[in-house]
């Protein structure tokens, strides 16, 4: 497994954020996963205090398996996980939230179009409403 200039950079990058950036199959996984390696032995971070997110589910075990596969099999305590699992269980550990105190997306587009009326909103189209929904959404 060896790095070109660029991932080799991006590995041993020092302060501030680093933005990987690079096409399908490029090696972007790689480069993280010996980045997250190279911080815990070079730069003594301690392996518990590394985040990596990522937008899906799949990527994300993708990463923790590249990353263990980087570390022959040592397991870690580097925490994996997509945007919405990672702010899912900070609210659970910080406001002792669960799923029966969290709005459904079905509760939340009710409560949305509520507002929307009150707002007098209501004369407006349905695709309208739907946009405005899908953009809070992201």
């Amino acid at each position: 497994m060896s790095l070109n200039k660029a991932q080799k950079e991006a590995v041993s990058h020092k302060e501030g954020p680093c933005l990987v950036l690079a096409g399908p199959g490029s090696g972007k996984t790689l480069t993280i996963a010996k980045r997250i390696e190279y911080l815990i032995k070079v730069y003594k971070v301690r392996p518990e205090e590394i985040l990596v997110i990522t937008f899906t589910k799949y990527a994300a075990g993708e990463m923790r398996d590249r990353f263990q596969y980087v570390m022959e099999g040592r397991r870690l305590p580097v925490t994996f996980g997509t945007f919405h699992g990672i702010f899912y269980g900070i609210l659970k550990w910080a406001y002792k939230l669960d799923q029966s105190n969290i709005l459904s997306e079905e509760e939340k587009n009710l409560l949305l179009k509520e507002i929307l009326k009150q707002m007098d909103w209501e004369q407006t189209e349905k695709s309208q409403e739907a946009d405005f929904l899908q953009e809070l959404s992201e």
